[in-house]
């Protein structure tokens, strides 16, 4: 969409050669030179239509305010996938579907053959690997995402039979060397076939696969953000950024489209080394083009930073795109009116420029405030917060626009999936995993207003839908599963269930009660057995097994 549209293609260069060549006349070949000049004179792209001088003047802008023109929510391809289910699982399942898991299942096994053919590995391949399904795979990544909310320092402490520190899930799931095995073999591209000169070439079909589907599955509303994220990596990466102003400082560059009221991740792009894609437009604003080219022509309001701001980018995203921007804006920027930074403000002042129906505003707080926008006249100063400080109007809305990638980013940071990696492509590709799953908590909110449950919740459920639905392969455990330092004879004490009589009463020595699963069952039966924990009649031993064992009893 922003790409240069030529009028002057390579068959017209080729014909006029060939005229050139074949014709005697040298009028004739004047007259088709100077047509063929005036074809390559009005080779303009769309950005050079626009109006390129900046005379700002001190009046109220005349903004274009542009109409939102969607219906926000998840799509009606979803909705159709999803039939009448609304839950946890459902939503998960959208996004990850076969497609990403067979890609997984299929570059994994195939990482292991070229392992285990090639001399020169360093590490033996174990003899007891065998390929991966995608059943085995999903029950591995429940696990991950349960070592996520249980902080062991080592993987190996998650099998640990020791009391204190037992976690039986992870003995019960998968043996502690075949999840290893997995780990160390996990893949998701095809070395023989992905370019060199692609930095992202291990982890390329993940980041197309979300982005597409991503966009696929929801409709933003009208407010929308593009920020950057850090993600913490410390190894060795060619793209590794240092920002002193993060938390992580080290790690890896995300630029991020996302809503501003739920945080949801609509697209992303990872900084690699180089963002420019046409020469006539700085780092920023091809960042801002490029995450944005999906969402244009729908009437949003975009919200950006003084990093990506700039007059003639706010004056293309509205004038042609249909988009209407707020963001803060570095005073130096060029285009901006150079009187602003002259002028000495007290604090609650306010100076306003306007041109090409862009507003620049500059605003004294503890510090001198720059904004731009083009939806706004003028400050329109209102009262905010409990000491009623008076603030612009664009400045209040640009702070609640800019909340939806640092509330993601919030989320994220408390329970990471990923742990640490000497390879950074698997970082990365945890870390966007863990971004889409975050997108089908958003989903699964979307679907059920009326319940409440927090992310924390929402992944441990997931976690454990996909132990329960996917079967447990026949691995060769060496034992029965222990309970530790206690004796074998004593492993059920803590959860087992037994029956005993019903207590007695004053006006009766042995009372019997309906048996609930006869009952169920459309009986009317007796019994003088209940379960000592559950305080359930039953009888003994048919229904006191069958209630213990059977989900539909």
């Amino acid at each position: 969409m922003f790409s240069r549209k030529r009028f002057c293609d390579e068959d017209s260069e080729n014909c006029a050669i060939n005229f050139a060549n074949e014709s005697d006349s040298s009028d004739e070949i004047c007259k088709f030179r100077r047509k063929y000049r005036r074809i390559i004179v009005d080779d303009t792209s769309d950005d050079d239509q626009l109006p390129e001088s900046w005379v700002w003047n001190e009046r109220r802008n005349s903004p274009k305010i542009w109409d939102y023109t969607m219906t926000p929510g998840i799509s009606e391809a979803a909705l159709c996938q999803l039939g009448g289910s609304r839950g946890e699982f459902d939503t998960f399942n959208l996004t990850f579907d076969d497609i990403f898991w067979n890609n997984i299942v299929t570059e994994t096994n195939q990482y292991a053959n070229q392992l285990r053919e090639n001399p020169h590995t360093r590490r033996k391949i174990d003899e007891t690997w065998f390929p991966v399904d995608s059943t085995e795979i999903k029950r591995y990544f429940a696990l991950t995402i349960i070592m996520a909310q249980i902080k062991k320092p080592r993987i190996q402490m998650n099998w640990s039979k020791r009391a204190v520190i037992e976690t039986p899930i992870f003995r019960k799931s998968m043996p502690l060397k075949r999840y290893l095995q997995i780990t160390r073999f996990l893949h998701f591209s095809n070395n023989n076939l992905v370019a060199n000169t692609d930095k992202l070439k291990k982890v390329r079909p993940v980041i197309n696969f979300l982005n597409q589907k991503f966009k696929e599955l929801y409709i933003m509303k009208k407010d929308i953000s593009i920020d950057e994220s850090l993600m913490k990596f410390r190894g060795r990466l060619s793209y590794k950024q240092f920002n002193p102003s993060k938390r992580a400082r080290f790690g890896v560059k995300f630029y991020k489209l996302c809503e501003s009221d739920s945080g949801y991740c609509y697209e992303f792009k990872i900084y690699t080394g180089n963002d420019k894609i046409n020469c006539k437009d700085s780092a920023s604003e091809s960042v801002v083009k490029k995450l944005s080219e999906s969402v244009l022509h729908r009437g949003h309001t975009l919200y950006i930073d003084s990093w990506y701001s700039s007059p003639k980018l706010f004056m293309i995203l509205s004038h042609k795109y249909k988009t209407n921007v707020i963001g803060t804006v570095r005073s130096n920027r060029k285009n901006m009116p150079k009187d602003l930074c002259s002028v000495k403000l007290k604090r609650g002042e306010y100076v306003i420029r306007s041109c090409n129906r862009v507003l620049a505003l500059k605003w004294r707080d503890k510090r001198d405030v720059y904004m731009m926008s083009t939806k706004h006249e003028t400050a329109e100063m209102t009262s905010q917060g409990s000491k009623r400080t008076l603030k612009p109007n664009c400045i209040t809305e640009y702070n609640k626009g800019m909340n939806g990638i640092d509330l993601q980013d919030q989320i994220l940071a408390c329970f990471p999936i990923m742990r640490k990696y000497m390879k950074g492509y698997k970082k990365i590709f945890f870390y966007l995993f863990d971004i889409g799953l975050f997108n089908c908590y958003i989903l699964w909110k979307k679907l059920n207003d009326g319940k409440k449950q927090c992310y924390v919740d929402y992944k441990i459920n997931i976690a454990e839908s996909l132990l329960k639905k996917m079967p447990k392969p026949i691995y060769k455990e060496r034992g029965v599963l222990s309970s530790g330092d206690a004796p074998d004879r004593l492993c059920a004490k803590e959860w087992a269930h037994f029956p005993k009589h019903i207590d007695p009463t004053p006006s009766k020595l042995r009372p019997s009660k309906r048996c609930t699963v006869c009952h169920k069952n459309k009986k009317r039966k007796e019994t003088t057995w209940e379960c000592k924990k559950c305080k359930v009649p039953l009888h003994v031993p048919e229904c006191f097994e069958r209630y213990h064992t059977v989900t539909d009893y």
